[in-house]
């Protein structure tokens, strides 16, 4: 009788171990979508207003985007991307780090994300209510080619 209620307990502790693991892995991954896309609907969104900082000391560009076909392409490059949240100071591996602030078309500034090269996002949410920063790696291949159209 002692050794089967050992079995059941070493049983219930891997039980409890395994879905805390699943819990705190399914917490850690995430998408854009679930963290703008589906938070803000894209006809409420106004503008993009957009910076491009370069690695060059004063080089910088600034535009805003009201278009509502290239707000859509931009937002469709992003879609997809899948996120991992980490730390939140990282570096750049690019030549450019890109600012986007989401507009809405009441005007509230609704996120603000920042594009650290090809592998760093970190978004702030500027909900009144919970306003939160989150920074996240970017998991596989991101070519955000209507962001870089933008300024060309």
């Amino acid at each position: 009788m002692e050794k089967s209620k050992k079995y059941m307990l070493a049983g219930a502790i891997l039980t409890a171990a395994g879905v805390s693991l699943m819990t705190y892995t399914a917490n850690r991954y995430t998408s854009f979508k679930k963290v703008v896309a589906r938070t803000i609907r894209l006809e409420d969104i106004a503008s993009l207003e957009i910076t491009r900082l370069s690695s060059v000391p004063g080089e910088q560009k600034d535009i805003v985007v009201t278009e509502p076909e290239a707000i859509k392409q931009i937002c469709e490059d992003f879609a997809d991307v899948k996120l991992m949240k980490s730390a939140r100071n990282v570096s750049t591996d690019n030549k450019y780090s890109y600012y986007i602030t989401i507009v809405q078309a009441d005007r509230k500034q609704r996120f603000d994300i920042i594009l650290k090269g090809k592998q760093h996002m970190i978004i702030y949410d500027n909900d009144m209510n919970n306003p939160h920063l989150k920074a996240y790696k970017i998991m596989g291949s991101f070519q955000p080619q209507a962001l870089k159209l933008a300024f060309a």
